[in-house]
């Protein structure tokens, strides 16, 4: 099948699902990976989390050094994932079954899932605030909660219709995003410079000290990068190893992940230094606290910004969708993916606080997250060949094959997990929910560090004392020619009904 036959072109709607892509269809470059994911971040939802850190109680000198360590150690610790889908033709979550098992792979598109149907809801979230907020200052309309909900609904409405038509659209619009959003970010240090004032701070630490206010921001921070480990695959699996090294390809992830989240992080912490108005809502004070001359700039990043950010969370969650109703097409998955993240926004926002909801929420998706990002990437750095077609059994409703293992699934894996999935929800320590092993380090949040750790100890003492529990019986080490595939043991399938 090639790229044209995919349906992957801009302005089409795109064809393919989840199912193997030949090196016939792989057209994509690191150059498109790195626009993808610089875009995706060139939003207020990655300027939420600096000013987040500025109302735990953090000044704007230790809300930056906390944002920049969380992204360098997330970002670091989601690399070696590139190596995945270029191998495996298919996406992150269908390619986990190499090392969780066929039906071990549910687990990753369960928390796939969940991932990005909450970042969507915060991207909808912010991007909505910021046009209520910026009419209500520019022509006095007013913000009422039925303006708050008709303007989600209307960036809801954007958002899918992009993701709708895949791949390359999705990519084609990162590359108008990343430089006109980046200009206008970088407007704001100049908009807010004048009220700026570094040693701003709210006067109270929300986790009781300095320490545990600066670790909890850096878990915050990591949240991102960490964030997108299931997604990842959706654009690597469309670049040719054959034709791009591994290090382009991982250098071109490093450099969407790390500017395009630490350009708007550090203006949300600018800003969270320097904002005259203080409700307590980002967007509100943001618009509020700007001079007049940013406000149009704010609203181009609130809708384009929104843009990269909720395109990415709803295509990735349409892809996920297949394996649980695998007679709906993309489109149809998408489209439902878009009204649960819009049901879960209504949810955070009308019935709870938003800035607790969106610490808790990323605090408690780190713990269970963690471990299984920690076991993908030590089972990418173990793995150069994988069988494609075996990867595909689940969904062409086949049993056995190399990935088989135990009934489908992968027990030395899955016991990684859920040892470090178990101690990152004992351990979490938020406003909303606190474990009982929350203080278990003095009130630092152990959650997301001790969950990845203990996972790491687990799965590499299997491999270190039983390998083939968790390689399986057909383990076939490294291919001599570094490709990681072999397409003889594909088909391409029928066409979808």
């Amino acid at each position: 099948m090639s790229s044209t036959e995919s349906g992957d072109r801009v302005g089409h709607v795109e064809e393919a699902g989840v199912e193997f892509l030949p090196e016939s269809a792989r057209d994509s470059s690191p150059r498109n990976l790195f626009a993808v994911f610089t875009g995706a971040n060139f939003g207020w939802i990655s300027a939420v989390y600096g000013w987040v850190a500025i109302q735990l109680g953090l000044d704007f000198w230790s809300a930056v050094a906390s944002t920049v360590i969380g992204t360098l150690l997330g970002t670091l610790l989601v690399l070696p994932l590139t190596r995945i889908s270029p191998r495996t033709g298919t996406n992150m979550t269908v390619s986990s079954g190499a090392f969780f098992g066929i039906r071990g792979r549910l687990l990753g598109s369960g928390l796939s899932l969940l991932i990005a149907i909450v970042f969507a809801a915060i991207t909808v979230w912010t991007s909505g605030d910021a046009l209520v907020a910026t009419a209500h200052r520019m022509f006095g309309l007013p913000q009422t909660d039925l303006a708050r909900g008709i303007a989600y609904g209307f960036v809801s409405a954007l958002i899918v219709v992009v993701a709708l038509y895949g791949h390359a659209t999705i990519v084609a619009m990162q590359k108008w995003i990343v430089p006109i959003a980046g200009i206008v970010l970088i407007l704001g240090f100049l908009a807010f410079s004048g009220t700026f004032d570094p040693t701003f701070s709210t006067g109270e630490y929300s986790v009781g000290g300095f320490w545990q206010t600066f670790i909890l921001s850096t878990v915050l921070a990591t949240a991102g990068p960490i964030s997108y480990a299931p997604v990842i695959g959706d654009y690597t699996r469309r670049i040719s190893i054959r034709r791009h090294s591994d290090s382009a390809i991982r250098w071109a992830l490093f450099g969407g992940m790390t500017i395009g989240t630490l350009l708007p992080a550090i203006l949300g912490a600018f800003a969270g230094a320097s904002m005259t108005v203080d409700t307590g809502d980002f967007m509100t004070d943001l618009v509020g606290s700007s001079p007049l001359w940013y406000l149009a700039p704010i609203l181009i990043v609130s809708v384009i910004g929104g843009f990269g950010q909720g395109v990415l969370c709803i295509y990735a969650t349409g892809l996920d969708l297949e394996t649980f109703f695998p007679r709906l097409r993309r489109v149809h998955t998408t489209a439902l993916a878009a009204a649960v993240a819009v049901a879960l926004l209504y949810l955070g926002v009308f019935v709870f606080d938003a800035v607790d909801a969106i610490t808790s929420a990323t605090v408690i998706l780190n713990a269970v997250t963690m471990p299984w990002v920690v076991v993908l990437v030590i089972g990418a750095v173990r793995t150069r060949l994988y069988d494609p077609h075996d990867l595909q059994a689940f969904a062409q409703r086949r049993r056995g094959g190399r990935y088989w293992f135990t009934g489908g699934w992968n027990l030395p894996a899955l016991v990684a997990w859920f040892a470090g999935s178990v101690f990152g929800l004992l351990s979490v320590y938020t406003d909303l929910y606190e474990g009982p092993l929350a203080n278990v380090l003095g009130g630092i949040d152990p959650s997301a560090l001790g969950s990845g750790l203990i996972a790491a100890a687990v799965y590499l003492a299997f491999a270190t004392f039983a390998p083939t529990a968790i390689d399986g019986p057909h383990h076939a080490g490294t291919d001599a020619a570094g490709a990681g595939f072999d397409e003889s043991r594909t088909s391409t399938p029928a066409p979808r009904p």
